[in-house]
């Protein structure tokens, strides 16, 4: 078992141990941050990089099972190395791309607070060793709660300028959520 996977179970075991079956308590806002692992699935995306990770912050405020919520994070995504490709140019070994996403966006809990659909939308700043700008960025997915710890499952992606479309990747993230 890699050091990573061990420090993610130990942090899942840590969070069933702190359970305080209180689920059902009705907040006002949270807080949250969350570790993040993203899978490229756009083919022009994965065929220039590997994966990325990532850290994520945010805060909600709503009443009941509908929130408002805003998020800030970064994502480096690991350029894949490329034969012959020492020039320089985009697809330069080692040109990694760095992604800081700036949202706002919908939670909405479909379970007691356990089960939530999400929905974020706003704009990514996108930088490599070519280029540096901000971008329309989006995102769509599903989480569960289990006391402070949470897991979501996320399509997240930004628009693409060259070749055109949406650059898009599966996102795994996990992390804790506090009332206020």
């Amino acid at each position: 078992m890699t050091r990573s996977l061990k420090k993610m179970f130990g942090l899942l075991v840590a969070a069933f141990v702190l359970w305080a079956g209180n689920v059902n308590a009705q907040h006002v806002g949270f807080v949250f941050g969350h570790a993040l692992y993203a899978g490229p699935v756009d083919k022009n995306f994965k065929n220039n990089y590997n994966s990325g990770l990532g850290v994520e912050a945010g805060g909600g405020i709503g009443w009941n099972k509908t929130f408002l919520v805003g998020t800030i994070g970064y994502t480096n995504f690991f350029h894949k190395n490329t034969i012959g490709s020492d020039s320089g140019g985009p697809y330069a070994s080692g040109n990694d791309l760095h992604f800081i996403p700036v949202k706002v966006g919908l939670r909405q809990y479909i379970f007691m607070k356990t089960i939530y659909l999400h929905g974020d939308i706003g704009l990514g700043n996108i930088a490599d060793k070519t280029s540096n700008d901000s971008r329309f960025s989006g995102d769509i997915g599903a989480g569960i709660k289990f006391a402070h710890f949470e897991i979501q499952v996320d399509y997240d992606g930004f628009t693409r300028k060259d070749p055109s479309g949406y650059a898009s990747w599966i996102g795994l993230k996990a992390g804790l959520e506090f009332g206020l």
